[in-house]
């Protein structure tokens, strides 16, 4: 089996179900959340209505604006807790069997979130960032694999 990279980033790559924009919801603690990337940028807010907010945004492009805004203050700790809020989030999303499935067929490869704007949860423009996303989800492959 192939070695290479995994690549995904936009609605027309093979893989973009790896997305946070792709379209699939999950509930977490009684709430519904129409895409990984409204959850994780509500957690960034101990405001309650900013957190709702976020979470009936429009999209996941909106979700991330209403995020990366600073309009509200974030916590004082995400920069600690937010890979375990990405990875929380990653386990919700991949209870479904399909998505299950579709992560594992990717064996052992490495997954590359191809965000040319993000060096944290991506690879970057130049492919140096540290791809964050990409290593958490081989980490849940990891997981699901183990469990059988």
């Amino acid at each position: 089996m192939s070695n290479d990279p995994i690549y995904f980033y936009t609605k027309n790559d093979p893989f973009y179900e790896l997305s946070n924009f792709a379209p699939f919801g999950f509930e977490c603690d009684g709430v519904y959340w129409p895409t990984v990337e409204h959850f994780f940028q509500a957690q960034k807010f101990f405001d309650p209505e900013h957190r709702e907010r976020i979470r009936r945004s429009n999209g996941p492009r909106e979700a991330r604006a209403l995020g990366q805004s600073r309009d509200k203050p974030i916590r004082s700790d995400w920069e600690t807790v937010r890979e375990e809020v990405m990875i929380q989030a990653l386990r919700h999303k991949f209870q479904r069997p399909a998505l299950q499935a579709l992560l594992l067929g990717t064996g052992t490869r490495p997954l590359v979130e191809a965000s040319p704007f993000d060096h944290f949860w991506g690879a970057g423009q130049d492919g140096s960032g540290q791809n964050r996303l990409g290593h958490l989800l081989e980490q849940l492959r990891r997981e699901l694999a183990a469990s059988g």
